[in-house]
């Protein structure tokens, strides 16, 4: 199964896949940029579907396309600040740059207005600012722009093994780390990282889910199921599914002395089992004896706002929860604010990694890599990094090693599996390329 549009350089279209917003993109007032600024082509085959669901970038600005690259000037001397280009090979069609909107990008890291608290370990970002909480479309408007930074998606690949340790007179098991890798699935939730093109979908809770509507406890809507009044008359019946405007002019609009409003991000459409199941047998198939753990962790999933409040503003502290915990007031100060606090929990964007194909039974449509795909792009690297013991994140530089390495066959190919492994190669490079992209988009190489 070869992967669809230009994600594999030298694959065909899929005839459903037709891109159409290349040709329309490109202006006659497109300028050339220098060679240290280009990227492989990264064009996915973009159907009218993923336009339908209104998840392109609107203001993208053209795509630079160029047919002569010997008229591009030299590189300057301020490509330092740039993470390395790990492949130099040249497209054989038209170039796009992935960095025409980083500085776009950077303006909208964290929606409107900048973070109260971003904590480290999750990436969950709480927001703080009067404006947020008297201004409705201003609300509107900051959860749509967070809406369009993706999660930070990881497949964590872990191998354990207890060792008894003698302690004094006792004898107790000590659990040993052989292996911790993580693999980033962030730059497949694009179907064209150039333009930032993906099939995202931001909805409000459908009125019979059971969420936070205002309130202390999850419940349905008002005449579905939720919010009786006493003596079982329904206190005001929802009128159809209420969009995100209304849910911003309600949070506005309440009287709650202490109220949250959060923006859920969630990854959609990857057969976790399937993955965890081939990586767990490319693993036993390097002889480890040891636990094996396969899991999919998010970074920044949550985004919420709270009110202008100094409560709020004080249980973020971190000295503030420390001090609770040491004198104990919080088995007092976590139940008032439990229940002091109307949560506002209604609102979901949805990054899809495939969708059911529409007149079919079980087929689905990739927005870049199937599972398989990414697991023929990973395997090698993988099988490395478990017998290397390493610990952390691969990344481009994994992938070129392992597919340079001498041997690059598993032991027990066939000739006809070799041949798939080599076509596998074409997309290692423009999934290279993607997440060169991508570690612009969020840093590289800081302090951890």
């Amino acid at each position: 199964m070869s992967m669809p549009g230009s994600f594999s350089p030298h694959a065909p279209s899929s005839p459903k896949m037709a891109p159409t917003a290349a040709a329309s993109s490109a202006s006659a007032g497109d300028v050339k940029k220098p060679d240290a600024f280009l990227t492989p082509p990264l064009r996915l085959g973009e159907s009218s579907d993923a336009y339908s669901l209104h998840s392109t970038n609107a203001n993208a600005p053209g795509r630079f396309y160029d047919d002569d690259p010997a008229e591009l000037p030299g590189s300057g001397g301020d490509d330092d600040d740039l993470p390395p280009l790990y492949t130099d090979e040249p497209s054989a069609d038209g170039v796009r740059d992935p960095l025409l909107q980083i500085q776009d990008l950077h303006s909208k890291q964290h929606g409107l207005v900048p973070p109260h608290l971003v904590v480290p370990d999750t990436g969950n970002e709480y927001h703080i600012d009067r404006r947020l909480d008297a201004d409705p479309s201003f609300l509107q408007r900051h959860i749509e722009a967070c809406a369009e930074i993706p999660p930070r998606a990881f497949v964590r690949l872990r191998g354990t093994h207890t060792e008894p340790v003698r302690r004094g007179d006792k004898t107790e098991r000590q659990t040993h780390v052989d292996f911790d890798v993580r693999l980033e699935l962030t730059p497949f939730l694009y179907s064209d990282i150039a333009t930032h093109t993906s099939w995202r979908t931001l909805r409000t809770a459908d009125n019979f889910a059971k969420v936070r509507r205002g309130t202390v406890f999850a419940t349905r809507a008002p005449g579905f199921g939720g919010a009786r009044a006493p003596g079982g008359v329904v206190t005001a019946l929802e009128a159809g599914r209420p969009g995100l405007a209304e849910w911003c002019h309600r949070y506005c609009a309440s009287h709650a002395g202490l109220k949250t409003f959060q923006l859920r991000r969630e990854v959609t459409g990857w057969n976790e089992d399937l993955v965890r199941s081939k990586l767990e047998t490319l693993v036993r198939a390097t002889g480890y004896q040891g636990h094996v753990a396969v899991t999919f962790p998010l970074q920044g999933e949550t985004v919420t706002v709270f009110n202008d409040a100094a409560t709020n503003r004080w249980r973020l502290l971190r000295w503030v929860r420390v001090l609770c915990v040491l004198t104990l007031t919080i088995l007092l100060a976590w139940p008032w604010l439990f229940f002091r606090t109307a949560r506002f929990e209604v609102t979901v964007v949805e990054w899809p990694l495939s969708r059911r194909r529409e007149g079919t039974a079980g087929r689905r449509d990739y927005v870049s890599l199937s599972e398989e795909q990414w697991y023929n792009m990973w395997a090698r690297a993988v099988r490395r990094a478990v017998l290397e013991r390493r610990q952390g994140t691969l990344d481009q530089g994994d992938l070129v090693a392992a597919e340079g390495a001498q041997g690059a066959t598993f032991e027990g190919q066939t000739e006809a599996q070799a041949v798939v492994g080599n076509a596998v190669g074409n997309f290692v490079r423009a999934g290279v390329s993607a997440m060169n992209a991508v570690n612009v988009r969020f840093g590289w190489g800081g302090d951890h």
